[in-house]
Order: structure tokens, then sequence, then C-alpha cells
């Protein structure tokens, strides 16, 4: 799993002019098995040190650590400081972190943009040892059990072995400025080779190639096949290849896409997204963010995300699933990132804080908690993660769930627009009124509607009536002067925090549930998509209390 922090990490300079991302949310959704899991105990014993089934990294500690399959957690190295500054810098927190096959070695390289200052790091897991060293490295993987990076002038891989000297493998075809490695594997690496801009070709779009211990370069992708690329792993223990992808037409409009291929040269990739309640009530059209991906077994598990720094966040705004063989089995909402490893264990980054301030002027990463699911347990791994990352044999290991998470669930809200708890005796009525109008009873919804006049009974009865009234009911009201309810309470708002019509999580819920489409920003002071409630309910409704009575007392202006 790459750093889920405000800015995508590993992505080309020149791209990064224009493409700057954030992912993030605020809390915790449904998700399989952790509501069922037994209270979480400390483990005890001292950490299995020799056989760790994930990593994870904690900027705030400014530590890569560990951990057991028991869930016994250990600090594996220290972050070492810039060496510049001789400090600690959070400009330079890895993007990712990467097993060796045999999970032996850790390996980590400074961030893209560092350039000829960057350092690759290696860890021994087994002696605990550190190894740090300037690498004009582009991109990082694993060549067998050889680290292996791209140099940056596009010429040579660059091999670090388990013990030796490092050395060069000189390509047979140079790869353009601002490429770089894709992902490792037993035989051969994946490269992304850039293309320069023309008529077909836009800012940032490149292809795939493959190259072995000979230098030998050859096409991954079909002839004249592009894509756009952010971070990309190998199948444990195989050749397929999973890779998300990065459209931009500006700062916050950037899309990604997870993409997968059988590894097989010259064959096409597949491009797939979901289509469910979840994906839907994430509101993550465009744009979106990928925030977790890895394998698990032959499938793959993957988080989409709404951008944080440019987009208001709420738990559904993030939506995770294990996809395999074409089947989306959607996880929760809420998680930064979701994986699954040997014998049913479980790991998840939720619980997200993600930093204030907007795509210009933060560095900080955001972070979550880790927590391991085991034997029935949810144990808390961790505070503070920015990334983790599950051993190759346990991500191998995984299978596919039993089951899914329950997707969102139209219903009458219990709070309006703005989060507030509703009295009872409106939510009573709010239901009673649901309940009518789901079954069509236009006879009950007049009884209900008092006082009435006989042109709002008459509206009704009218053969849409029901449908409207039941749309209108299941939105998040505002409450109005002198205690008055309107449903919805979405007027007109931005998906853009810190603005005086920035849309709030129950606005954002209400447009994913009435299937509002984005529209353009309502003036020049605001970036980001509107929604409008009035393009799906054209009548709203009133609701009163007085004197602990709750009454719909009619139909306001459309």
């Amino acid at each position: 799993m790459r750093r889920t922090g405000p800015r995508l990490p590993g992505l080309l300079p020149v791209f990064l002019a224009t493409v700057l991302a954030a992912t993030a949310c605020t809390s915790a959704g449904d998700e399989p098995a952790a509501p069922k899991s037994r209270p979480a105990t400390t483990p005890t014993g001292k950490p299995d040190r020799q056989h760790p089934v994930a990593a994870f990294l904690q900027p705030g500690r400014e530590a890569v650590m560990m951990t057991d399959a028991a869930g016994r957690i250990w600090k594996a190295a220290d972050l070492p400081p810039s060496t510049a500054t001789s400090s600690f810098d959070t400009e330079r927190l890895p993007s990712e972190l990467l097993w060796s096959p045999d999970a032996g070695r850790l390996a980590w390289i400074d961030p893209g943009g560092v350039g000829q200052t960057g350092q690759i790091h290696l860890l021994d897991v087994r002696s605990g040892q550190l190894a740090s060293r300037p690498c004009p490295c582009a991109g990082l993987g694993f060549l067998g059990e050889d680290a292996v990076s791209l140099a940056n002038d596009g010429r040579s891989l660059l091999l670090f072995p388990p013990s030796g000297k490092a050395r060069r493998i000189a390509l047979d075809k140079r790869l353009p400025p601002y490429s770089q490695l894709a992902t490792g594997g037993a035989d051969d690496v994946t490269l992304f080779s850039l293309l320069p801009e023309g008529e077909d070709i836009h800012r940032g779009e490149g292809t795939l190639v493959v190259a072995d211990r000979e230098g030998k370069v050859r096409p991954l992708l079909p002839d004249k096949g592009t894509t756009s690329f952010a971070e990309a792993h190998r199948q444990p223990g195989g050749e397929a290849v999973t890779w998300a992808d990065l459209e931009s037409s500006g700062a916050c409009w950037s899309v990604q896409t997870v993409q997968t291929h059988p590894g097989t040269p010259g064959m096409g990739a597949r491009k797939r997204l979901p289509d469910d309640a979840a994906f839907r009530h994430a509101l993550v059209e465009q744009p979106r963010m990928v925030t977790h991906l890895a394998w698990a077994g032959d499938g793959l598990t993957l988080t989409y995300s709404a951008l944080s720094t440019c987009q208001v966040m709420a738990p559904e705004r993030t939506a995770s699933y294990h996809l395999r063989d074409g089947r989306w089995t959607y996880l929760g909402g809420g998680m930064l990132g979701i994986a699954f490893g040997a014998e049913g264990r479980v790991v998840r980054l939720k619980d997200p804080v993600y930093p204030k301030g907007d795509i210009a002027d933060t560095a900080d990463p955001t972070t979550g908690t880790l927590t391991l699911s085991t034997d029935g347990r949810e144990l808390v791994l961790g505070k503070g993660v920015s990334l983790f990352a599950l051993t190759p044999a346990e991500s191998a290991a995984a299978r596919p769930p039993r089951s899914a998470a329950a997707q969102p669930a139209a219903g009458v809200a219990a709070v309006d627009d703005h989060g507030a708890r509703l009295p009872a005796a409106m939510r009573q009525l709010a239901r009673d009124i649901a309940n009518a109008a789901a079954r069509g009873d236009s006879d009950r919804l007049v009884d209900l509607c008092d006082p009435c006049s006989a042109g709002e009974h008459d509206w009704i009865r009218s053969d849409d009536g029901p449908r409207h009234v039941l749309r209108a009911i299941r939105t998040h009201p505002m409450r109005q002067p002198g205690g008055d309810l309107l449903y919805p309470g979405l007027t007109t708002c931005v998906d853009e925090p810190g603005k005086d019509i920035s849309c709030t999580p129950q606005h954002l819920h209400d447009a994913a549930a009435l299937r509002l489409k984005p529209g353009l920003a309502p003036g020049m002071e605001y970036g980001g998509s509107s929604y409008t409630a009035s393009d799906a309910v054209s009548v709203p409704l009133t609701l009163h209390l007085e004197k602990g009575t709750a009454r719909w007392t009619g139909l306001a202006a459309g």
C-alpha cells in the first residue's frame, strides 16, 4: 500500500506540476468480520522477529514497525534523517514499503522529486541492520531477491543484491526521461516508459514494458497501447500485474482507476469500476483516488476515495473492495485500505486523520489506525500509520472473503442536514410518511398531510405523487426558523471544504441517494462540483412540531 498523504508519491516530476491529490476519510464504516470480533487483548510473549507478516510506517514515531502473525509489534528501523538537514523531514516520507520475495529484506526510497540526492534504504529483517546509500532511483521493486530500480537516465537497471556490490544492467533500449520502474518480478521487471506528448498522447501517458536480467526490453501492452501510471504490483509468485493509472485535468481533478494485465506481452489490460450503491454513495465518479491496492491470492483488495484536501470528506467517501475474476465484493467504507493475509488474517487502516490545509501548503500524510483481525479478535497495531505492506507469502495465501459488507440502505434520516439529532416525534412521522409512500398508499398520505390544501392533496394523489414524497422524506431536512423541518435540506452546495456553501456529509449522502449529477461551481470563488436538490425533488415537504406533536403541514414551493 502506498502512502496516503496529500501528495501523489512516486509520480513524474513533470506530472506533479499539474497533479496533486489527496486521499482520506473521517471514520470507519461497515467491514466484514470486525463487528463480530471479540474485544481486543494485548498479545503476550516476545514478538517473532524472524517471521513478520506486515510492515507499517508511523511518521509520528519516525519509525518503520513490524508485526508477527499474533499481532505482536516491534520497531524494525528508525527513519533516517535528511542528509541535507540531519533531521527528520516529512517531505521525505516513503511512499511505499516493499518486501523481498522471502521477506528477508524491506526496501524503500526517498520520494519522487528528490532526484540525484535521494537514497535507497535496505533493511535486513533478520539482523535488523539498515543500509542507506545515494541512489539515482526512479521506482523500486525486487528482481528475484535483488532490490532493483531504474536509473534516472533511463539507460540501466540498478541492482542491490542481498550480499555483494551493487551493479548495473544496461538496457538495450533507453527509456525516456521521467520513466520509472513500476514493479518487480522473479525473472523480469515492469517499467513505465513515458511517451512524448503528441496528437494522441496526453501529458503523463506512456506504456508498460518488461526488462529482464539481460537488459532486453520488450513491450507488455499491445501495439500503441498506452496508460497513465501511479503505482503497480506484481502478483506474488505469478506473472499478472495490477496498477492504478492517473488521468488529470488539474490539481483537484485527477481520476485513478485500477487496471490488471495477465503478464503475457501483447495482451490487453482490463479496466474496471464497481457498480453498486457503495460506489455511487462515495461520489467518486470524478475525481477519485486509489488509496490502497494489493494482491490477495489471485484477487485484489483496493480502496477508492475522494480527495480530502479538495473535497468534503465523510466515511461514505471511501469504498473498499475485493476483486476476483471480475466479481466485486464490497468490504466497507471509511477505510484507507484493507488487506487479506494467511489463515484468515485481515489488516485494516481505518479511522483516518487527514491533514488540514489546502493542497498547496500541506506536506503531512494522511494517517489512520492500523488493526489486525485474527482468531476472532481485532488488535490495534498502531495509530498514526500512513502506510502498510503485507509480506508476499502472506498476500499469496489470502482467500476471498466469505461475505460482503452491508450496502448503504435507503431510509429516513435521524439527523438534520448538519448532523443534529431530530426530535423523536418528527422521526416517527417521517417514517410513517415513508412507509405509506413506499406502499403507494395515497389515502394514508392524504390523512397524514393535515392541514393541507385540496391542491396539495390532489398532487399527493397524482400518479407520481407517492414516489416524489418518498424521495423527499428520505433526505436530511433543514431546520427552518420557528422549528419547522424542510425536506430536503439540500438546496445547492459545493463539494469543497471551507466555503460558505460547502456540502455537509448529509448533503452528500442525499446527493448520492437522489442520484444527482455534479454540476459546475456556482461562482468563480468555488472550485468544486455543485449539487442541487431541485434537480430531483421539485416539491419539498414541510413538517411542524408543536407541543410535542409532529404534523405534516404541507408542500413547500418548488
